[in-house]
Parts: C-alpha cells; sequence; structure tokens
C-alpha cells in the first residue's frame, strides 16, 4: 500500500508537496507546469491553492499529494503476524509506543520493506492525524479531486522502473539535510538521512575531507544493504542535489565505488530539485 486516502476521477495529473511553510506544484501536459506558494501553516491550504490551481487553469484536476517530512511520522517494525484484511486493525496497537498522539486519532498506512532471508518481515508506517487528513482533502477537493496521499520519499518510487535493479538516490534541496534513497521492484526499500553534508549545496566547491565523509556514509549503507538486507549491488546512483558542484560529486562517487553516477535529468530537476517529491506524485497518477 501507498497512500492514507484515495478518492477518484478527472483530467490533468496534478502533484502537490506540501511542507510547514510552501506547497509547490508540477502539473504534467505538454507544456509541464512548476510553481510554489509561500504559506504561514495548513491553514493556508484553500486559498493557496484556490490561487494555483486558478492562475493556471487546473481547476477539476486529479491531485496526488506529498507531504513532506514535517507532516507526518514513520516508524520501522516487525509486521503484526495476521492477514493482510486485519492489517488496518493490528497497525494501531503495534505502533502505540512510537507515537506521542492517540493512535485512534492517527490515519497510517504502511509498505512492506525487503526481509533478510532469516528475519522477520519488517513494514515501514507512516501516520498522519486524521484531522490533518481531512483538512487537507478539504482544501483539495474545495478546487480539485484528491486521488492520494503519500510520503515525500514514497513518491519518488514513480520515477523509477519496478524491476529487479537497485537504483540509489542522494536527494538534497537547498537548505535540508541529504538523503539517501534506495529503489527496488517498485519500491522504497531503505531511506536514510546523512547528516553534516549541508554544505554540499553552499557556492563553494566541496573540499576533499567533506567527499571522502560522504563516500564513507554511503559505503556503511551500501555494506547495511548487501549484508543485512542481501540486496545486489546497485547497478547505479543519481544526484539530485542544489548544487553548483555537481560535476565533482559525480566524478568523485562514480571514482569511489566504480558503478555509474551521474546527476539525474528530468523536467522537476530543470525547474528546481525542490520540485522532485511534487512532480514524482504527478506521475505516481499514470498508475
Amino acid at each position: 500500500m501507498k497512500s492514507l486516502f484515495r478518492r477518484s476521477p478527472p483530467s490533468h495529473q496534478v502533484g502537490l508537496l506540501l511542507a510547514s511553510d510552501r506547497i509547490l506544484l508540477a502539473a504534467m501536459g505538454q507544456t509541464p507546469i512548476f510553481t510554489s506558494r509561500a504559506i504561514n501553516g495548513p491553514h493556508d491550504w484553500p486559498q493557496a491553492m484556490g490561487e494555483l490551481f486558478g492562475q493556471h487553469g487546473l481547476a477539476k484536476s486529479k491531485v496526488r499529494v506529498a507531504l513532506a517530512a514535517s507532516l507526518y511520522q514513520q516508524i520501522q517494525i516487525d509486521k503484526p503476524a495476521v492477514p493482510d484484511t486485519e492489517m488496518a486493525g493490528a497497525l494501531p496497537w503495534a505502533i502505540k509506543d512510537f507515537v506521542n498522539e492517540p493512535v485512534l486519532q492517527l490515519a497510517m498506512d504502511y509498505v512492506d520493506l525487503p526481509t533478510p532471508p532469516a528475519g522477520r518481515p519488517r513494514i515501514n508506517v507512516i501516520c498522519v492525524p486524521k484531522s490533518r487528513v481531512q483538512q487537507l482533502a478539504d482544501a483539495v477537493n474545495g478546487v480539485a479531486s484528491l486521488d492520494a496521499i503519500v510520503s515525500d520519499e514514497l513518491a519518488m518510487t514513480a520515477l523509477y522502473e519496478a524491476d529487479q535493479t537497485v537504483r540509489m538516490l542522494l536527494w538534497q534541496p537547498r537548505g535540508q539535510e541529504l538523503q539517501l534513497l534506495v529503489f527496488h521492484r517498485g519500491g522504497l526499500c531503505f531511506s536514510r538521512q546523512l547528516r553534516g553534508f549541508s554544505s554540499l549545496t553552499s557556492a563553494l566547491d566541496p573540499h576533499s575531507d567533506l567527499l571522502d565523509g560522504l563516500a564513507l556514509e554511503i559505503q556503511r549503507s551500501l555494506d547495511y544493504l548487501a549484508g543485512q538486507l542481501k540486496l545486489p549491488e546497485p547497478s547505479q546512483m543519481q544526484l539530485a542535489i542544489a548544487s553548483s558542484s555537481i560535476g565533482i560529486l559525480v566524478r568523485h562517487l562514480e571514482q569511489a565505488f566504480g558503478f555509474p553516477v551521474s546527476a539525474m535529468a528530468n523536467k522537476a530537476i530543470l525547474a528546481g530539485v525542490e520540485y522532485l517529491s511534487a512532480y514524482g506524485a504527478a506521475l505516481g497518477g499514470r498508475e
């Protein structure tokens, strides 16, 4: 499962990234649209969405929403040993010790994680207050048609083929921490925040110690993927980093690991790395 909330039909494919201070919109079509609006919190959603959708003629569009990390909580746990039909009832009691809010006030969904041969099945549970889901649904459905809600990381599964290839993505919008994401069989199987690399998006070229430290952190993740999760070696790594030194990063990491490393190139990257989740959400509507 990848969505917390579903509705149906209409025309344009629109992806939104909702953060605490802004809304980013990506709309697919002959001429893609990438635009944003600053907000002061969720109470601004209805007005901001009305302006964005009205200004670009997107009323009645089908909308998939990606939530920024500040708007949801995710917990990795052992998968409850119940039939899939009973998971909705089992999840609240499986996560109750890991959340600060009453579990019955949370909307939640989960994705399966890779399971080591001798290990217990694991899942990643995504939780959002039901009040926020309703607030979001009301705002979107006031101008368009809500199709799904996903996390910002899960939205990006739409950027990759659902095959046996293991693909890595280093993702860092300006001003945010670096994220390492790993995709396999059409799903996000691993994510990790790499702290201490915010300077990669500065105007200065990264120094060798920083590059070596980054390679070391990536190698630790590779060791975990191979040793614990028994995943095949990645066939590629892409970089979606708002950095003027992207060429230096690509060359250093390719020399360090030996598999192809490249700067991600798509319509969202041309508009700005920060649009990647909204773009993935919009592409996900093609499923």
